[in-house]
């Protein structure tokens, strides 16, 4: 009991925090690992770490935006690991995948031998544009992607509706 309490201490603080710094409404969040080209990265002005392709952190859904958000700190041994290493300093990380433009989604329903190919049900597959130029990317979730789509495609397409 103890746990939860203070999971949600932890919640209502992030959510709290995460207002003050965008103005917006956190309704709830995903965790989720986005992986991209490095120029997508780039665009996106997040930093996965060095050699990698992929950077964990947290869907933000608010009430019409939709964020990427990363930890400071993933992981107090990684984060030890690598100061010790000088490799990268931990940073908050934030996207507004709102701003993006033309957004296509697909992604695969979850199929029989779910077993032989766990991540395609909870993998998103976006091709989208930022500032004209292409950003395609995937989003892969801890759980099937298929009851988020309906609430990750309006925040999305808000954006080329603008």
């Amino acid at each position: 009991m103890l746990s939860r309490d203070n999971t949600e201490i932890a919640r209502k603080k992030f959510f709290d925090q995460f207002k003050e710094k965008t103005g917006k409404t956190v309704l709830f969040v995903e965790f989720a690992t986005i992986t991209a080209y490095p120029r997508v990265f780039q665009a996106f002005e997040l930093e996965p770490p060095p050699g990698q392709n992929e950077l964990a952190g947290l869907l933000v859904f608010c009430e019409d935006e939709l964020y990427f958000y990363v930890f400071p700190t993933d992981n107090i041994l990684r984060l030890a690991i690598q100061r010790m290493a000088g490799d990268m300093d931990n940073k908050e990380q934030c996207f507004c995948l709102s701003s993006l433009s033309e957004v296509k989604i697909s992604y695969s329903t979850r199929k029989s031998f779910r077993f032989l190919f766990p991540k395609q049900s909870r993998t998103i597959y976006i091709s989208a544009k930022l500032n004209e130029s292409p950003a395609d990317f995937s989003l892969s979730l801890m759980k099937d992607a298929a009851p988020l789509i309906s609430q990750i495609s309006p925040r999305l397409s808000l954006s080329s509706q603008n």
